[in-house]
């Protein structure tokens, strides 16, 4: 970054200023975010549904799955959006939908031995990025841009009319 722009980010800047720069910031993030490699045979949002889907199970090591509603929550997606993701994703092959055998109303959802290769293709390829991208910027600055990103975050979710 050049020493005039990093004065000009320095300076004290007006709320009208600071909305701008955050809804400009915001825009640029999402098409940097189309950017990050997860494999040519999924897209961003199936990966990020299998990553859900896998880290449930990891955690609820006793369940046999994760429930669709469950799942709606985990990405932040309405129930539609996500049963128009699992179809997908069964017709590709990467999920399977099982009976629960504790509650025969209940649907969970389980990878198959694809939807991990592909998850776990995806993530290795998100993680170089996201390696390279975190060397660049600093361990620590990372750390505390999270940490704020986090709580900007949590703030707007919070205040949403």
């Amino acid at each position: 970054m050049n020493a005039v722009r990093q004065r000009q980010e320095r300076k004290k800047m007006t709320p009208d200023e600071i909305r701008n720069e955050l809804l400009k910031t915001t825009y640029r993030y999402g098409k940097a975010h189309l950017k990050v490699p997860v494999g040519d045979d999924i897209s961003r949002g199936e990966f990020g549904a299998l990553q859900m889907i896998y880290y449930y199970k990891k955690k609820h090591p006793d369940e046999e799955g994760i429930g669709a509603a469950r799942l709606a929550e985990e990405v932040h997606c309405s129930p539609p959006a996500v049963s128009r993701l699992l179809r997908t994703l069964e017709e590709k092959g990467c999920i399977v939908r099982k009976t629960d055998s504790h509650n025969r109303r209940k649907t969970r959802i389980v990878l198959t031995e694809k939807g991990e290769a592909l998850r776990w293709k995806g993530w290795e390829l998100s993680s170089d990025y996201f390696n390279r991208v975190t060397a660049q910027m600093g361990e620590e600055k990372m750390q505390q841009f999270l940490s704020l990103w986090k709580e900007l975050v949590e703030i707007m979710e919070s205040t949403e009319n």
